[in-house]
């Protein structure tokens, strides 16, 4: 199948006229009109119907619209993509814990691409252990986690430390003090992380001394949830300070606990990629990073 007759099907499609497509296309209306019905041809069906002094797409035609955007789609993808490798660049897939997509890897990416035009990006999210899985497979390149899986083909680099906060609702007895500790929350019903999450394993440590006594009422896998059932009042709780947790309906403490702070990571594949933008980029946010 012709990729520039499923480029020409689609302009027709939207202009709905040979004359404006054709001078859209920059090509003569007798070498449009050749073009379709080259592909009607050749899928043995009329992909247009007249209508009035324009045309419209036939059922068939409809049918076939979405498929060859996909397509011409995929096609300009991958030329784009092997034109950026000649150049030295490509396309980098990454998949990221939503915690630091704003505004972590969003920057990091700002300034990569800066520095190195003839990169691109693609981004994807997940938990930490579908993150690291993606790059073990190689659906991603690299990936931005906060729990390591262990396997001896991924290496991790630390990016960014946060510390631990306490969320409560507006009014809410503990509002009223500067600072809190683990222990002064343990009388309060928390709302926290699932243990599908991996910003679950930090606050389980900190609680680990006092497991008996942690009041976990609910469980959920995303923070903008967990916030939001905090600022509904089902509870309060301890998470890391990031994004979500800064609400105008939502009390803010720091912790006074000692290690209350925890590791973000980038993650690669240790095997050599084909792209050395890869390696490049780790480098770049590892050197990027306050750690």
């Amino acid at each position: 199948m012709n990729l520039d007759h499923l480029r020409y099907f689609i302009v027709l499609t939207q202009e709905m006229h040979y004359t404006r497509a054709a001078d859209r296309l920059n090509i003569s209306q007798s070498g449009l009109s050749h073009a379709i019905a080259a592909l009607e041809k050749e899928l043995g069906v009329p992909l247009f119907q007249r209508q009035g002094r324009g045309i419209t797409p036939s059922p068939y035609g409809a049918v076939l619209l979405p498929q060859a955007e996909q397509i011409v789609t995929a096609a300009d993808s991958c030329l784009r993509s092997f034109q950026l490798m000649r150049e030295g660049g490509g396309i980098l897939r990454l998949r990221t814990i939503p915690l630091l997509i704003i505004p972590t890897v969003t920057t990091l990416c700002r300034r990569f691409k800066e520095a190195n035009p003839e990169c691109d990006f693609t981004f994807s999210t997940g938990m930490s252990s579908q993150v690291c899985q993606s790059v073990k497979e190689g659906t991603a390149d690299i990936g931005f986690c906060s729990k390591l899986t262990e396997d001896p083909s991924l290496e991790y680099a630390p990016i960014q430390k946060r510390r631990m906060v306490a969320a409560v609702p507006l009014g809410h007895p503990l509002a009223q003090q500067k600072t809190v500790s683990v222990q002064d929350t343990l009388p309060y019903p928390h709302v926290t992380y699932s243990w599908l999450s991996g910003q679950r394993d930090p606050v389980d440590r900190l609680f680990a001394p006092v497991r008996d006594q942690w009041n976990i009422a609910y469980e959920v896998e995303d923070a903008n949830f967990i916030m939001e059932l905090v600022a509904q009042g089902f509870g309060i709780t301890v998470m890391l300070d990031t994004p979500p947790v800064h609400r105008q309906d939502i009390h803010l403490l720091p912790l006074s606990d000692d290690h209350t702070e925890s590791c973000f990571y980038i993650a690669r594949r240790k095997e050599p990629h084909p792209l050395t933008s890869v390696d490049r980029f780790f480098t770049f946010c590892v050197q990027e990073s306050p750690l």
